[in-house]
């Protein structure tokens, strides 16, 4: 399909797909995050090719601008007392909405409902860092980001892991199922077991339908048994 003919959320999904993990390079007050420039140069480039438009907005009258006082403890040097800093600064919130367009069709569109709140010396500042926390972190959770410290190779290593021990979750539901469905039919037609087996070949190399972990390939066999076998007998 070209991209000009899928829809905004198969647009949105594969941008995702391309920043499922996003290793945190930069360090400071004690934490590791995630620069803006590392997860916008992904996001950027994903958006560009799928043609999608992200638009901020402040919700009108949600704006919030309040001082915010308090007190900070200064560690004195030693042999002197510590000291009481009273902090002024200022305080600003707003209900924000995030809309994603479809470039190629405008009037297919998500609205997203956020919020902003940003906390410095200067009220400029203070909105400022607002924004750009708001768009960082509804980035990073629109699109289910993870943001590991160690090698993001690692971690998708454990993603496709989990994926795979889900996926035979489900292939063995389907299989218990279908092993009971098989036995009840092999005992009203012995004759047909080292057909049956022929076929089971045909999805697993050893015959063994008990070995099969892609639950698309569980489902298939069953459906495909069904076809061959029972609706064959009726006829």
């Amino acid at each position: 399909m070209q991209i000009e003919e899928m829809n905004l959320f198969a647009k949105l999904s594969q941008i995702r797909k391309s920043v499922e993990v996003v290793q945190t390079d930069k360090a400071g007050y004690g934490y590791r995050y995630v620069t803006d420039e590392a997860l916008l140069a992904k996001i950027t480039g994903g958006m560009t090719k799928y043609h999608v438009s992200l638009v901020p907005q402040i919700v009108p009258g949600t704006t919030h601008i309040d001082k915010y006082h308090y007190e900070k403890l200064k560690k004195g040097k030693s042999g002197t007392p510590d000291i009481i800093e009273p902090q002024n600064e200022i305080l600003v919130d707003a209900e924000m909405i995030y809309s994603w367009v479809n470039n190629d069709n405008p009037d297919d569109r998500i609205d997203v409902p956020w919020v902003m709140v940003g906390q410095q010396a200067d009220a400029s500042q203070a909105f400022g860092s607002a924004l750009t926390y708001s768009m960082r972190y509804f980035l990073l959770k629109f699109f289910a980001v993870a943001t590991p410290d160690d090698d993001p190779d690692n971690w998708r290593t454990k993603q496709r892991e989990a994926e795979a021990a889900e996926e035979k979750e489900l292939a063995d539901a389907i299989i218990r199922e279908f092993d009971m469905e098989f036995r009840g039919w092999l005992a009203s037609h012995p004759d047909k077991r080292d057909e049956a087996v022929a076929f089971f070949k045909g999805f697993e190399k050893s015959g063994n339908y008990q070995n099969i972990t892609d639950p698309r390939l569980a489902a298939k066999l069953r459906s495909d048994f069904e076809d061959k076998f029972n609706r064959k007998t009726e006829e």
